[in-house]
C-alpha cells in the first residue's frame, strides 16, 4: 500500500488544488477507487504521514503539503 500512497502523493502534488474523496474517485485505476471508504483512508494515510494537510472550513478535504512530510 506504501507505492500506492507514493503515488497518489505524487499525484496530487502534480494537479494540485483541493482533494475530497470524490476527486480520488475520479482517478483512473489503480489510484482511483469506486469505494468512497477507501478514498477516505488514502487521504487520511496521506495526512497522518504529512503528505496532505487538511483545509479549512472543509469537510474531510486536503491540499499538498508542499512545505514536506516525511517523504518530500
Amino acid at each position: 500500500m506504501a507505492d500506492l500512497l507514493d503515488d497518489l502523493a505524487a499525484e496530487i502534488r502534480a494537479q494540485g488544488g483541493i482533494w475530497t474523496t470524490r476527486r480520488v474517485m475520479d482517478l483512473p485505476a489503480p489510484l482511483g477507487t469506486t469505494q468512497r471508504s477507501i478514498a477516505r483512508q488514502l487521504l487520511e494515510a496521506l495526512a497522518e504521514r504529512g503528505d496532505a494537510l487538511p483545509v479549512p472550513g472543509h469537510d474531510r478535504a486536503f491540499r499538498a503539503n508542499h512545505a514536506g512530510g516525511e517523504r518530500w
